[in-house]
């Protein structure tokens, strides 16, 4: 029978995610009332910027109807409604870099290529990145420790993107291995032909993000967790008593330092769904970064809400999941 400390817990959880969902999306829309423009007001000068000649009362009628489009009739609480619905459902009228193609059909259409990226290196990069961390610094005295230590001091402050380059500069350029720009695979869908264009146009972006993130935050902040773990009193106590390394490795170290690194990586894969921008752009990789990158670049609000909408909810939803199964994984917490 479910406890009722539990069901309070799961309660208060969710009623925090509802009210930060609802912050979020009333900052936003706050934030696009304050623009000194508008979505409307940016199409028209748009169209009046070519130097063709427009019937007035046609713009007009072309006005009402953008307005309808994108919700911006009816005094300011029915357009908060209607916002708050655009965003629950992604629906933000047309694309303008693909009119008259809906923005939230243009987004599922990006959607698989970031998820499978983002979510292979985000997992791949936490898993390798940890390990080598708190092996690393478990071991700090060999060489192989040192040798780690400074490729991570050397990788960690350099921009994601800079690697994005030099990678470009080195396997595309230099050595023709790998295609410069990016772009969906022409096989069909069902081919082996197209999942060997995926790996092939996907290998230097995923590397790009690979290196920077396992030999950066993930080992660093592993790293500086297990030297924690290692001045605690229960670690030199299991070494005094004469324990071997691989019991204190796994019992002590690591079940200590996955309990902050879970939360970050969850905190990772829900923001996933807002695409990793310049890595995308940079290598021209058919996802959400790269739609997002030219959405803002021409202004189409459709297209840039919805992804924002994806990225807001992927981030709360994580956030709520991880509130909930932290009592199964931390002995320390409990459902109160």
């Amino acid at each position: 029978m479910v406890s009722k400390p539990l069901i309070q817990y799961l309660i208060g959880r969710i009623i925090t995610y509802v009210a930060t969902l609802f912050a979020a999306f009333t900052i936003i829309f706050l934030l696009l009332k304050a623009m000194p423009t508008s979505i409307v007001d940016l199409i028209i000068e748009s169209m009046r910027a070519t130097g063709a000649v427009y019937d007035p009362q046609a713009l007009i009628q072309l006005r009402e109807a953008l307005y309808e489009i994108f919700g911006l009739k009816g005094s300011l609480l029915e357009q908060y409604i209607t916002f708050l619905r655009r965003f629950l459902t992604m629906d933000f009228g047309p694309s303008m870099i693909s009119f008259p193609t809906p923005a939230k059909e243009l987004v599922v259409r990006y959607i698989p290529w970031t998820v499978g990226l983002l979510t292979f290196t985000t997992v791949l990069s936490w898993i390798v990145g940890n390990f080598l961390g708190t092996l690393a610094t478990l071991f700090r005295k060999s060489k192989a420790s040192k040798v780690l230590q400074g490729m991570a001091l050397t990788l960690y402050p350099i921009p994601y993107y800079i690697l994005a380059l030099i990678l470009i500069f080195l396997f595309a350029y230099i050595l023709p291995v790998f295609p410069i720009g990016g772009g969906a695979p022409t096989a069909p869908l069902i081919s082996l032909e197209f999942w060997k264009q995926v790996v092939h146009r996907s290998f230097l972006p995923a590397i790009s993000i690979i290196l920077p993130s396992m030999f950066g935050w993930w080992f660093l902040s592993s790293s500086t967790l297990t030297l924690n773990v290692l001045s605690e009193d229960y670690y030199m106590y299991g070494e005094l008593r004469g324990l071997p390394k691989s019991y204190l490795f796994k019992k002590y170290v690591l079940r200590n330092i996955l309990l902050p690194q879970t939360t970050a990586l969850a905190l990772s894969l829900g923001g996933i769904f807002g695409g990793a921008l310049l890595t995308e752009a940079v290598f021209a990789y058919p996802g959400l970064g790269l739609l997002l990158y030219r959405a803002v670049g021409s202004g189409d609000y459709g297209v840039a809400l919805s992804i924002l909408s994806l990225s807001i909810i992927g981030i709360s939803t994580a956030t709520l999941i991880i509130d909930l199964i932290y009592p199964l994984i931390d002995p320390r917490v409990r459902y109160r």
